[in-house]
């Protein structure tokens, strides 16, 4: 009995041993350094508001950074630390800090010895932080309840997921200029949703004005991820809207900087949203159309899509935001056809209605939209993201408003978009043979006599000189108005950056070493948007304004190593008299470039000699034996 006794005593005393032993492994090998970066938050009083500020891990460096808006900079500022971890501690340069605790004195660049101590004093964390304070733009605070659904299918169901929350706009001075209630955040964009730097849509409670803007609920937050200089969809908002005027409407935008519950997001345009509605997109009331020009690889459903006989998809809405009945449908289809129609007529009249181009469309107001694609070099000219309306009594097309161009200025993944001494806005086969996704309208509208002398014209009275002022000093203000949160915006995303670009800047290269500012490309990305702006507008104005004569040079590039995603033919346009430019080929691993064809005759152009006339030239290539 005694030894059953003892036997059972000693398995009770083992199955405990054996639980603590377990216990305490999973306590090791729980991430509570992790754990605890998540509990953690630092605290500040700003014009009566409490807010909140989350530190985030470089991995690059292995160090922490704890980003602070532009309303702290010049400030003595007091943070205190809040963290729901018993079992943990947090030490600041040595300093135990517990639930509750402040750090006093912070101005930024401050760098702590930061550690996290468990309960039985073994360190699960050694690293740096440094707090960093940004400069000159106003910061938006979002808080929302659960940020799980940023990890959703955002390819496939971005608009299925929202969260509402709250938000708070700081101007850099550090005033609350705006609190309200998110009715609803979500993912917005395409491409750029499935990004870690991620756009967004959100609707407030009631209109209110933002950044200086129209008062409106509904406004987007563009992350610019794919755009190193972050400017680019700035530049033509700004650039379209002076020369629209008070004609028309195009959405305003400002740089902003975000924080995400507490965490530092980066550096944003806050846009006005392309709706319909009062202090926005102004179309009819009773009987209005609202088109955008979409790619058929994106069609949502419950939507409606109209395919014109030509082949170019639109998205359909009606002012009042109802689905389109059959009848509205079809009316709507006959008003686009009937556009296109007079578009493709070699005379300019559609055999539809018997109208001339310039009784069914507005001219200048596509002529201004033209431009805005054809100087920015846009990659999606006439295929996406280009709206246009009915509106008030009258039956023409009206274009506009212009929209999305990060992929513009060269920062584009399709050779053609990469050369500014060419109107791209003019070539109808945007993409190779057989893709659906061709710029039919704008193309065919650059060939209409009286839409072209309306372009020369609107560029010479409203583009030339706002173009002028902002190669002058427009960009340069912007750059320095976003210098620093573009550095801490860089900092925050690091090398993802490069792999997001269409296109680096030539040279660009990120030292393996150094501070925070080692991701700062800012200057370089500038200088790349400015060289292509100033060779778009020495083209412009040589071909409107000094009305110097061009021919037109097409080079097919036909071979296997080309991606059939993206156009293979490139055009340039030549002075006449003028040799061809250097053909962007060359030798591959596995074939030699032997050079470019007379498509008629078969004749080789050789490098150097004079272009007479338009030509259509075929690159070639021969394969390396092995």
């Amino acid at each position: 009995m005694r030894e059953n006794k003892l036997i059972r005593i000693l398995l009770m005393i083992s199955a405990v041993a054996l639980l603590l032993l377990t216990l305490w492994i999973a306590y090791l090998r729980t991430d509570h350094e992790a754990a605890f970066l998540e509990e953690l938050t630092f605290t500040a009083e700003v014009d009566g508001e409490m807010v909140s500020f989350k530190p985030f891990l470089e991995e690059t460096d292995g160090r922490y950074y704890l980003i602070l808006p532009s309303c702290f900079q010049g400030k003595e500022t007091e943070l205190t630390v809040h963290y729901d971890k018993e079992d943990s501690r947090l030490f600041l340069n040595g300093e135990k800090l517990r639930n509750g605790s402040t750090v006093s004195g912070i101005q930024g660049e401050e760098v702590f010895a930061y550690q996290v101590k468990g309960g039985f004093g073994e360190t699960f964390c050694d690293r740096e932080l440094q707090v960093l304070i940004s400069e000159k733009l106003p910061s938006l605070l979002l808080t929302v309840e659960d940020t799980s659904f940023l990890e959703k299918d955002l390819e496939a169901d971005k608009k299925k997921y929202a969260q509402t929350g709250e938000i708070l706009l700081l101007d850099p001075s550090g005033e609350a200029v705006l609190t309200d209630h998110l009715e609803k955040l979500r993912v917005r964009g395409n491409l750029t949703a499935t990004l870690d730097k991620k756009p967004y849509t959100f609707t407030l409670s009631k209109e209110a004005s933002v950044c200086g803007m129209a008062t409106a609920r509904k406004w987007n937050l563009i992350a610019n991820a794919t755009d190193g200089s972050y400017m680019r969809n700035k530049i033509v908002l700004d650039l379209a809207d002076r020369a629209v005027g008070a004609e028309g409407y195009e959405p305003d935008g400002e740089f902003v900087e975000l924080f995400m519950n507490g965490e530092y997001q980066g550096l944003y345009l806050i846009t006005e949203a392309v709706e319909i509605g009062e202090n926005r997109w102004d179309i009819a009331e009773d009987g209005g159309f609202a088109f955008e020009m979409e790619l058929d690889f994106r069609k949502e459903n419950g939507k409606d899509y109209i395919t014109t006989t030509g082949g170019r998809l639109f998205e359909v809405k009606e002012a009042s935001g109802r689905k389109l009945s059959a009848e509205r449908k079809q009316e709507a289809e006959e008003l686009l056809n009937d556009v296109e129609s007079a578009l493709l007529a070699d005379d300019g009249i559609s055999n539809i209605s018997g109208k001339p181009l310039e009784e069914l469309i507005d001219i200048p107001s596509w002529a201004a939209g033209w431009l805005a694609e054809e100087i920015s070099g846009d990659h999606d000219v006439g295929i996406a993201s280009q709206f246009a309306c009915t509106k008030g009594e009258s039956s023409l097309l009206y274009a506009g408003p212009v929209w999305d161009f990060d992929g513009a200025m060269g920062n584009v993944n399709t050779p053609m978009y990469g050369i500014p001494e060419a109107l791209t806005a003019s070539i109808a086969m945007s993409r190779p043979e057989g893709n659906a996704n061709q710029n039919i309208w704008l193309a065919a509208m650059y060939q209409n006599p009286v839409f072209r002398q309306v372009v020369e014209e609107i560029y010479a009275s409203s583009f030339q000189k706002p173009l002028e002022e902002l190669l002058d000093s427009g960009i340069s203000d912007y750059g320095e108005m976003i210098s620093r949160s573009a550095q801490l915006d860089a900092l925050r995303w690091n090398e993802k950056r490069l792999s997001w670009a269409f296109v680096l800047p030539d040279g660009l290269e990120i030292p393996a070493e150094g501070d925070y500012t080692r991701f700062d490309t800012l200057s370089q990305e500038i200088s790349m948007v400015k060289q292509y702006l100033t060779e778009k507008r020495e083209f412009l104005d040589s071909i409107w304004i000094e009305k110097k004569e061009y021919c037109i040079v097409e080079v097919k590039r036909r071979a296997p190593f080309l991606n059939e995603d993206y156009n293979q033919t490139l055009y340039y346009w030549v002075e006449k008299g003028q040799p061809l430019p250097a053909i962007l080929d060359e030798d591959r691993e596995d074939s030699v470039f032997l050079g470019c064809f007379d498509d008629e005759d078969g004749q080789q152009y050789v490098a150097g000699t004079p272009v007479m006339d338009d030509l259509v030239l075929v690159a070639r290539w021969e394969q390396k034996e092995e």
